[in-house]
């Protein structure tokens, strides 16, 4: 079953903005791998965290949409789990109106 997702990452704020670019694609090229449909990105930039993560104060933004098995889910968030650029992330799936 497809659903659609919205998946916010937040990158180390050490980063250039070419190596945030080239992460992002990763993700993108990882969901066209897994048969997903990529929808769009939203790049809010460098913010600052609520809190400390680890020891950053600030960190990039990325939100991406796609369309994605439901199944394939963990592929993704795995990708993100062995990534030592992204310091935090979460994927989470809308509502079919959305």
């Amino acid at each position: 079953m497809i659903g659609k997702y919205e998946s916010m990452i937040i990158l180390a704020p050490n980063l250039s903005n070419e190596d945030i670019e080239k992460e992002n694609k990763k993700i993108l090229d990882l969901i066209s791998e897994l048969g997903g449909e990529f929808i769009k990105t939203d790049t809010w930039g460098k913010k600052q965290l609520a809190y400390e993560i680890m020891k950053f104060r600030e960190g990039f933004y990325l939100i991406n949409y796609f369309n994605l098995d439901t199944q394939k889910i963990n592929e993704i968030d795995r990708h993100y789990r062995l990534n030592e650029k992204i310091i935090r992330h979460n994927v989470i799936k809308l509502d079919a109106e959305e």
